[in-house]
């Protein structure tokens, strides 16, 4: 009995040191998304990716017009990247500036309708 009793000891404190080195290892903030309908389809979808340093917007409906992110960096004002060409574009992957709030927008006769509220990525 003693025996199973230092095994389930062992196992324990075990599986106790691996969670607690899971836990350490470097933060990683989730992809967070952001997108925006217009009429009956969505237009454009942005994604804030890997350590949140870069933002990336597509047009995901070939209807003319243009799309654009409107984005936070931890330091900095507001900043806008657009894409007219009916592709996706993206920021340069700045990790120790994060994007920390984002948001998806289709531009139509110049105005930005951008998806509400802006898309927090926990940064």
């Amino acid at each position: 009995m003693t025996r199973y009793r230092k095994a389930g000891r062992v196992l324990t404190a075990g599986a106790a040191l691996l969670g607690a080195l899971a836990l350490s290892g470097p933060a990683q903030a989730a992809d967070r998304t952001s997108i925006v309908a217009y009429g009956a389809s969505t237009r454009a979808k942005a994604v804030s990716y890997g350590a949140n340093g870069a933002v990336r917007i597509c047009d995901v409906h070939a209807d003319g017009y243009g799309v654009a992110v409107r984005y936070y960096r931890k330091v900095g004002n507001l900043q806008t990247l657009s894409n007219f060409n009916g592709t996706c574009s993206e920021t340069t992957d700045i990790q120790s500036n994060p994007i920390i709030l984002f948001t998806a927008c289709v531009v139509i006769d110049s105005v930005d309708y951008c998806a509400s509220p802006y898309q927090d990525t926990g940064r």
